[in-house]
């Protein structure tokens, strides 16, 4: 208890007031984070420590790691290096941050990591606010939604290559391999919608890096 005391503190001033108001959310259509309820799982400082007493909720929006304990909710900040998600009745979900920038992210951006390997593969789950005005507004009301974004990256000696999102263009980043992944994709006839397309790719391209 002293330790969860003492983490509990140290969060909570990096993050107090982080979490958005109920009325805010209420103001946009959709969901703005990956589960709507909490979830076990186990968090890693960058100090090192583990800990596994909070529930877990993470903001799509905000990329942002969401805490509770005993009742009470709040942000985290910098203080976190790791965390992995156990939602019910589904797979175990490692997210980290730390990897290069990007033109749309930073070191402290969190990534759903697919793939640890000499090539790694990781996907970005974000949300996207847009605005619709409508022809008969009221006030001039803005009606505002939620569109949930996936994008994949994959990390190759220290460098995160964004991978189109269609079968077509995708051969391309796989260098001199290129022609392999090509057949390999028309022969899974992989169209490239899905996290489980992108997994099975990137596990063929290193199976074809250690030939």
């Amino acid at each position: 208890m002293k330790h969860i005391a003492w983490c509990l503190l140290l969060l909570c001033q990096c993050a107090l007031g982080q979490i958005p108001k109920e009325e805010e959310l209420n103001t946009i259509t959709g969901n703005p984070y990956l589960f709507k309820e909490w979830n076990d799982g186990v968090v890693r400082f960058t100090s090192g420590r583990t800990m596994n007493q909070f529930k877990l909720k993470f903001d799509c929006l905000k990329n942002s790691l969401l805490l509770q304990f005993q009742g009470n909710a709040f942000a985290t900040e910098s203080k976190v290096q790791e965390f992995v998600m156990y939602p019910k009745k589904k797979d175990s979900l490692l997210f980290r941050r730390g990897f290069p920038a990007t033109e749309k992210t930073t070191d402290q951006t969190y990534f759903h990591v697919l793939i640890q390997g000499k090539v790694s593969l990781l996907r970005l789950i974000a949300r996207n606010i847009i605005e619709e005005k409508q022809l008969v507004s009221v006030n001039g009301r803005v009606d505002r939604r939620l569109e949930e974004i996936e994008q994949y990256y994959m990390l190759q000696n220290n460098q995160m290559i964004l991978l189109p999102a269609n079968s077509k263009d995708l051969p391309e980043v796989f260098g001199d391999k290129k022609e392999a992944i090509a057949q390999f994709i028309a022969a899974k006839q992989l169209r490239m919608h899905d996290a489980t397309d992108f997994v099975e790719v990137v596990n063929k391209y290193n199976e074809l890096l250690k030939e």
